[in-house]
């Protein structure tokens, strides 16, 4: 049977410089789009998709740095207009009306510092709106975030070449990396190869068969397999014809998540430097006297080396 071509599945075929890869670690493409326009169109799904460090890191630096200028405002009309500032010892007019305007913007208004001037009332009706507003829209993002319905899978380190049913295979596992139930697993498996062309580099495409494409449940690691027989485009190829490819397997995981009632995503891909030559796995999961089932996530990047036989 002939080994299956694709043609773009929307990652470009033709760079006329070596490019990097496809899928980052992270699951994310290796892209970086320009032209988009204002940022702010795009703040929702911007704070969706950030890291929670960098988010909680965002919204502290946001908060401090509009109080500070907020106080600044109330430095700048006198904190005389700010009752009870002489009873408060904080080291300066500053400090006093950076805490009032933390007050202010929270809307908590413990009393021990009010407005009275026009200036400061003014600025602090402003302060308030400003602070509805802020918090509103936060409060809407990280419910966003909750809710929002994602899959976090564990890729192994490394992807095997491996022997398998009297041949050879490439083989990688995942485990889920949460407590809930993801149902109805399908994968798919991409090979992504790059040759230059007349100074110019071109990538191609092709499906790679999986042994076992479809689970009906994933409660425990599962090795994705792929047979390197005649409709492989690594048969008869040694491992230095293999990594003279410059191989990206690219890897397409869905499956139902009963948590949210919705189906999930996750994508990962192996370069060349990721592939290890007659390895097998190790077992990632144990089963004890009583009858029940270990498995121990961090296990699943576990191998040994055999024999050299390819």
């Amino acid at each position: 049977m002939a080994k299956e071509h694709l043609s773009d599945p929307g990652l470009g075929e033709e760079y006329d410089k070596q490019t990097q890869r496809i899928i980052n670690p992270d699951g994310s493409f290796n892209i970086y789009r320009e032209g988009l326009g204002p940022a702010i169109r795009h703040l929702y799904q911007f704070f969706l998709n950030i890291t929670w460090l960098k988010f909680i890191t965002i919204i502290l630096v946001t908060y401090i740095a509009t109080n500070a200028l907020f106080a600044l405002s109330y430095l700048l009309v006198g904190v005389d207009g700010i009752q009870g500032y002489r009873t408060h010892k904080f080291g300066s007019d500053f400090l006093t009306a950076l805490f009032f305007s933390f007050q202010t913007f929270t809307t908590v208004g413990y009393g021990g510092l009010a407005p009275v001037g026009i200036g400061v009332n003014i600025i602090a009706s402003f302060q308030a709106l400003v602070g509805f507003m802020s918090f509103s829209i936060a409060t809407g993002v990280l419910y966003g975030r909750f809710a929002q319905p994602s899959a976090i899978i564990l890729y192994s380190n490394n992807i095997l070449l491996s022997p398998f049913k009297g041949g050879f295979s490439l083989m990688f596992r995942a485990v889920n990396m949460r407590n809930n139930v993801l149902m109805e697993m399908e994968a798919k498996l991409l090979l992504a190869t790059t040759k230059e062309i007349n100074g110019e580099y071109r990538r191609t495409y092709s499906r790679l068969k999986l042994d076992i494409s479809n689970i009906d449940f994933f409660p425990l690691n599962w090795t994705l397999v792929h047979p390197i027989d005649e409709e492989s485009p690594f048969c008869d190829k040694s491992p230095a014809e293999i990594m003279k490819l410059n191989p990206e397997v690219l890897v397409l995981l869905k499956g139902f998540d009963d948590s949210f009632s919705q189906v999930v995503h996750s994508r990962f891909s192996y370069t060349k430097g990721d592939i290890i030559f007659n390895a097998k796995f190790k077992p990632a999961y144990k089963t004890y006297r009583d009858g029940s089932t270990h498995l121990n996530v961090k296990d699943i990047h576990s191998y040994e080396k055999l024999e050299e036989k390819i």
